[in-house]
């Protein structure tokens, strides 16, 4: 029997983000955004607590039923203003980025955003971390937003800059539809999608 994720509540949120916090400290895309300098646990920490409430406010926060997994995800075109979601991204943009970074930083997102459909009629997916020890927690999470895309009739998107993770995409019909070479930290980011 297939096993269902748990969707995220409230109380849930200190447990993703130190999954989040765990997983991606080597990641070369969230570091090339947040430097080397600094307490950089406490910096990806933030960039976790801002993914969590955007997600959560949009349905997308979910646990591996073993709590060793966590994924992040949202459909594109939903629209939810939050001051706390607003808060929690300004005071990571502010204490986590640094200021020579800021610009960069801007229009890398902006680059990123424009080559995913403009109509927002998709899925994103942006975070998937797995603890040492997690099992199927990946495969499980993979499946519910597979599931949720499939139910919808709707692509899945995200980027990832670690090739081991583009070839397990690939597997899942995952295909590459640009590259993008960051010249000046000299990192690739692979931009994928599952159609519908």
């Amino acid at each position: 029997m297939k096993q269902l994720s748990i969707k995220a509540s409230s109380k849930d949120k200190d447990l993703i983000v130190k999954i989040i916090t765990e997983t991606f400290d080597s990641n070369p895309s969230v570091n090339s955004v947040i430097g080397s300098n600094g307490n950089r646990k406490k910096k990806i920490q933030r960039l976790a607590e801002f993914a969590f409430i955007k997600a959560f406010n949009k349905n997308g926060a979910y646990l591996s039923t073993n709590k060793k997994g966590a994924a992040l995800f949202y459909r594109a075109d939903q629209n939810y203003f939050s001051f706390k979601e607003q808060f929690y991204e300004l005071r990571f943009a502010l204490t986590s980025i640094p200021l020579r970074n800021i610009l960069k930083v801007l229009k890398r997102e902006s680059y990123f955003k424009n080559r995913r459909p403009q109509d927002g009629k998709y899925y994103y997916f942006w975070f998937l971390g797995v603890m040492e020890n997690g099992n199927n927690a990946g495969f499980e999470l993979k499946n519910c937003i597979f599931e949720k895309a499939k139910d919808e009739n709707l692509p899945i998107y995200l980027e990832t800059s670690v090739y081991r993770n583009v070839t397990a995409y690939q597997l899942f019909g995952f295909e590459i539809y640009h590259e993008w070479i960051d010249q000046e930290n000299g990192n690739s980011v692979w931009f994928m999608r599952k159609k519908a």
